[in-house]
């Protein structure tokens, strides 16, 4: 069964440690970001050695939110276009040109979420110098430029606030299966009031996707400005923390001989890891 989050007009909040990520959905009933899990797979296999047990892989997979689809929508043949969506090109995109892509996009409408025509109905907005209006936001647009007609814009309709000096950084699902490429984008999110489109890149080989609302796209995870750029040392072997490392991965040597699992046993932190005796009961690990 697919599962994903639906928020009304609520902000919804996310708290991880001392962190807060803040969601004000634009539209009723959208599909939010949701915090990300830290399996890839419904099914754990048995015995030793299945990514799930691999404590760097898993948290990596669990950092930050996943971001599910907020419309259904694809790629395909015309054949191929569900009963009752609505077909359409790139603007850019000749019916003359040799080198036409023979897939169209479809969306499928969804009042629930005022999603019509390709275009979402946003909550009305009070503006001092405008007065009340009601934004009007595409949910799939693409660029004006024909050396990027292999690219489209995912619009989300919620706007993502972080912290003071917290930016968001948007990029495929990790560890998972995308069903688009994902073009990673960086966002100051602690400032940006507006909702951050996706860029997606088609799939190659005309191969056909088809997206069910709330199919995982994305992932949001969210690192401090200052952090953006590191200053790079290369240890000169003489130096004291080159002796100390060198001895210190020694000792790591005789922790692993003693137990392969040493490095989930020493961690300091349980994000991300998962106990696969639950997650798959005919495993026999100890």
């Amino acid at each position: 069964m697919r599962r994903f989050v639906v928020c009304k007009f609520v902000v919804c909040r996310f708290v991880v440690r001392n962190m807060e990520v803040h969601i004000l959905p634009l539209v009723t009933d959208a599909v939010v970001p949701v915090v990300s899990p830290a399996t890839a797979r419904p099914r754990v296999p048995p015995g030793y050695g299945v990514q799930e047990q691999c404590v760097p892989f898993t948290a990596a997979t669990a950092l930050g939110l996943l971001v599910p689809s907020p419309i259904a929508f694809g790629l395909c043949h015309p054949s191929e276009v569900p009963s009752g969506s609505q077909p359409f090109r790139g603007p850019l995109e000749r019916p003359d040109s040799a080198s036409l892509d023979p897939r169209v996009f479809y969306v499928v409408d969804d009042p629930v979420c005022r999603f019509s025509g390709n275009a979402f109905t946003f909550a009305a907005i009070a503006d001092s110098e405008r007065g009340e209006y009601t934004p009007v936001a595409p949910g799939i647009s693409f660029f004006d430029r024909e050396d990027q007609l292999d690219m489209f814009k995912l619009h989300l309709p919620y706007i993502c606030r972080t912290s003071e000096g917290v930016e968001t950084l948007f990029l495929a699902p990790i560890n998972r299966k995308a069903p688009f490429e994902v073009m990673s984008g960086l966002v100051e999110t602690d400032w940006y009031a507006n909702p951050v489109n996706l860029i997606l890149r088609k799939p190659a080989g005309g191969r056909s996707v088809h997206i069910a609302r709330g199919d995982a796209i994305a992932q949001l995870v969210f690192i401090q400005r200052a952090h953006r750029r590191p200053d790079l040392k290369v240890l000169p072997y003489h130096a004291r923390l080159a002796r100390d490392l060198k001895s210190m991965m020694g000792e790591w040597y005789r922790r692993h001989a003693r137990d392969r699992s040493a490095y989930k046993h020493l961690v300091r932190t349980q994000h991300g890891q998962v106990d696969t005796r639950v997650l798959d009961p005919r495993s026999s690990q100890k």
